[in-house]
């Protein structure tokens, strides 16, 4: 048993994304806290790609991950922007901080990512598969991971909605542990007067 509390605000335009998180839960000894925001802006000249850049602080006991500072960066790619969804791919450079407040050596990675958002009659479907393989040239631990996300968003009054989440971060050093998320959750969607 335990609580979970999740936080999101997003601004889009025809060009611009911006996207801010705040995602928590507390299960008996351990906790989890990610905030996470992401901007990205497409090319005026070539409306299929983009250009993002990702920042988050992140801390999780279960998986003995201190305070994390992560930063990644790169060039997406629309592949298809159909009628009832989008599918794009990432490609980039990250490195993050495994224990921010105590240390200053950063690990760096290729990350690259497959995006696909469906929308259907009843239900609103979205999956995200990213992979961080890491190129440091000091190498202590293998830290090289995939991440997975599946969420489904069931609406079920006026800007309310269901959101069932599942999320795994996947090492492949084994040593590390395997850690996975399920939550379930009431989501508001609405427009705020904000100026962000």
């Amino acid at each position: 048993n335990g609580g979970f509390a999740y936080y999101r605000i997003n601004r889009q335009t025809d060009n611009t994304f911006r996207d801010l998180r705040v995602f928590s839960y507390s299960l008996k000894n351990d906790s989890f806290i990610y905030i996470r925001y992401k901007t990205s802006d497409k090319y005026s000249s070539y409306p299929f790609f983009y250009r993002y850049t990702t920042t988050s602080y992140r801390k999780n006991t279960l998986a003995n991950v201190d305070l994390q500072y992560h930063f990644n960066q790169g060039l997406g790619y629309f592949i298809n922007n159909y009628k009832n969804g989008l599918i794009n791919v990432e490609l980039g450079h990250a490195f993050d901080i495994s224990d921010y407040l105590n240390a200053t050596r950063k690990t760096s990675y290729l990350k690259s990512g497959l995006f696909w958002d469906h929308d259907t009659k009843w239900f609103s479907t979205k999956f995200e598969a990213e992979h961080f393989q890491q190129i440091s040239e000091i190498v202590e631990n293998n830290l090289s991971r995939n991440q997975f996300l599946f969420e489904i968003i069931i609406p079920f009054k006026k800007n309310f909605s269901v959101n069932l989440n599942y999320e795994l971060e996947d090492y492949l050093n084994k040593t590390q542990v395997e850690v996975y998320s399920t939550t379930i959750a009431i989501e508001w969607k609405g427009n705020l007067s904000w100026k962000l």
